[in-house]
């Protein structure tokens, strides 16, 4: 659930953030208009949700297989690589589509033309380029090239990526079951990438690894919780952290995306230390729902919601007209995302078993 709610976050921050007038240049504040600016400012902090999440799940997969002695980078690399590539590929055309329709026609192809504050730095004609299509497919955006057209959101993938790439060889660099020629080996190769992708993708790297951190006092058995209240007493610091994040926060991006990291982590960690209890039919079922094209949904979402924001000449105040075709845009992103899962995302395993099937 929280990666499916993580990925509306994104959602409806971008919507919001294109379409609706900024908040300081509002005539007047009210509780609910700040709230509803409130609640849809939490698209960066949704990504450093996923962060979080996605060091948890991969760090549990690669410490079991360790442990199990099961671990292959051939396995590894073609599950990672599937999953990630399955869904980039289809939105990088999708992305390319919409922005030559946009670029094309007259009434919209101004609006390809010039930044977007705070959302895009350079204009969408600048970075529709081959050099920045090839580099956001092999995940070098950011690092050798510019994430590809409108689509902003693949700043992260690399990120994503390259924490793939590091996490295990920092694994096998400290596995004692190695020789201590290719555990140099691995350090040398870890130091090679850092170097590679750059300081501000290896600090993000460390917020990546509290999730990490997460997994292993998991399985290690570590500090364990057993205590129904624990989640409900986690929930107040990240709701705090969650607000001071948007009103106040640090000087430094990096420490306050770290803050985030470690309070959605302690929350998390206390999600799965609390005793088992079921779950109802329909929570679960939307939780899978939701997950189970979050990766879609964050991927294709801006493309075709800076498309419609092209087609509209004004940016809009938050009223109940406008809060409605902002639902409309936002339900129409979803369901354009749940058709590509569809033959993508929900296929990852089909495809996965099949590469794998020919290596046997």
């Amino acid at each position: 659930m929280a990666r499916g709610l993580a990925a509306f976050a994104v959602l409806i921050s971008h919507v919001r953030g294109l379409f609706f007038v900024p908040y300081h240049e509002l005539s007047h504040h009210s509780i609910v208009i700040s709230a509803f600016y409130a609640s849809t400012s939490l698209g960066h902090q949704a990504v450093i949700v996923f962060f979080v999440l996605s060091g948890f799940f991969i760090a549990s997969i690669t410490i079991r297989s360790f442990d199990d002695g099961s671990w292959s980078w051939t396995v590894y690399l073609i599950n990672r690589v599937l999953r990630l590539s399955l869904v980039l590929i289809p939105a990088l055309f999708l992305c390319l589509l919409l922005d030559r329709i946009g670029m094309t026609l007259s009434s919209t192809a101004a609006f390809y033309e010039h930044p977007v504050e705070n959302l895009i730095s350079s204009s969408v004609a600048t970075v529709e380029t081959v050099r920045n299509f090839v580099g956001s497919f092999f995940y070098v955006q950011g690092i050798l090239a510019q994430p590809f057209g409108s689509d902003s959101p693949l700043w992260s993938l690399s990120y994503e990526f390259w924490c793939y790439i590091l996490f295990p060889i920092a694994a096998c660099a400290l596995s004692r079951k190695l020789r201590p020629w290719l555990r140099a080996a691995y350090v040398a190769a870890a130091i090679f990438i850092v170097l590679f992708i750059g300081h501000n993708i290896a600090l993000y790297f460390l917020i990546w690894l509290v999730g990490g951190a997460i997994a292993l006092m998991l399985l290690r058995g570590k500090a364990s919780l057993r205590t129904s209240w624990a989640s409900t007493a986690a929930i107040v610091p990240l709701v705090c952290v969650l607000g001071v994040s948007i009103a106040r926060p640090l000087d430094s991006a990096f420490l306050t995306d770290s803050v985030v990291a470690l309070a959605f982590a302690m929350w998390m960690y206390a999600i799965l230390e609390m005793p088992d209890r079921p779950v109802g039919d329909f929570y679960a079922k939307l939780a899978r729902l939701l997950a189970g094209f979050s990766y879609t949904l964050y991927l294709t979402h801006f493309p075709f919601v800076f498309f419609i924001r092209a087609n509209v000449h004004h940016v809009w105040h938050p009223d109940l007209l406008h809060l409605l075709y902002a639902a409309l845009i936002v339900v129409s992103a979803m369901l354009i995302a749940y058709g590509v899962a569809q033959v993508t995302e929900a296929k990852t395993s089909f495809f996965r078993n099949k590469v794998l099937g020919l290596l046997q």
